[in-house]
């Protein structure tokens, strides 16, 4: 096999892993920021909680201020009730005091209800730090194994780069050329098989022409559909860099 292609296969094997070790560290701080996101709206969202409790509070207050204020009106009428002369003016006065104990009732069940919600509120809203104490518990700890994933992989990526200097400075500048940019218009993939008289690229027959070019193995062949680089498949699959 041409030597430059077998440069250009390492080389390509190189950069297939230098792309996944780059995925690997954008996808390992993705799943830090994802939590810092989760976190955050946990935040947002007990804060929210916070000042419906507020709000909530001041309900039950002014509630209790429509009770006393009743109970006040019912000692006055009660008091009124001991001054009246006729029967018709007592009556009047009970009947008043009856609809206001009615009313009173109501406002107590209301208060109490309220006072219920008020309470599962807060136990929501504790239920809810605990929640994001946790989670920051969990963050710092997805922190570290990151950190650490992240420096081993730096170490893998400079290991490397090494290996792709070492195989680059083996090509001449043309071939380099041509390499670099099949790979950036090509999905990275620069140099492909050719199987039964097809090019695994693009997966269009090559000519005659091309397979002697490729049997010649002088000089770099291109798919003449796709414009890849070419070589001849003779079994020994992915090459690993040395």
């Amino acid at each position: 096999m041409n030597e430059r292609i077998e440069v250009l296969r390492r080389l390509q094997s190189i950069d297939t892993k230098l792309r996944r070790l780059e995925g690997d560290k954008l996808y390992r701080s993705y799943d830090v920021q994802k939590k810092l996101t989760l976190i955050q709206q946990k935040k947002t969202d007990l804060s929210k909680l916070n000042e419906e409790i507020k709000t909530f509070q001041k309900d039950i207050g002014f509630k209790e201020l429509d009770l006393k204020s009743m109970e006040t009106e019912i000692i006055k009428l009660r008091s009124q009730m001991n001054q009246v002369k006729t029967n018709k003016e007592y009556n009047a006065i009970k009947t008043e005091i009856g609809g206001k104990e009615a009313n009173k009732s109501i406002l107590e069940d209301e208060i109490l209800g309220m006072m219920t919600k008020y309470e599962e509120m807060n136990q929501r809203y504790k239920s809810f730090e605990k929640t994001i104490e946790h989670e920051n518990l969990q963050l710092k700890e997805l922190q570290k194994h990151v950190e650490k994933d992240l420096i081993t992989i730096d170490t893998e990526i400079d290991e490397m780069k090494k290996k792709r200097d070492k195989y680059t400075s083996m090509l001449d500048a043309d071939t380099l050329q041509h390499y670099n940019r099949l790979v950036s218009h090509k999905d990275a993939v620069a140099v492909v098989p050719v199987v039964s008289k097809v090019c695994q690229g693009c997966f269009m027959s090559i000519t005659a022409q091309t397979l002697n070019q490729l049997l010649s193995g002088k000089d770099l062949t291109f798919c003449h559909s796709c414009g890849r680089i070419l070589f001849l498949n003779n079994g020994d699959g992915d090459l690993e860099e040395e």
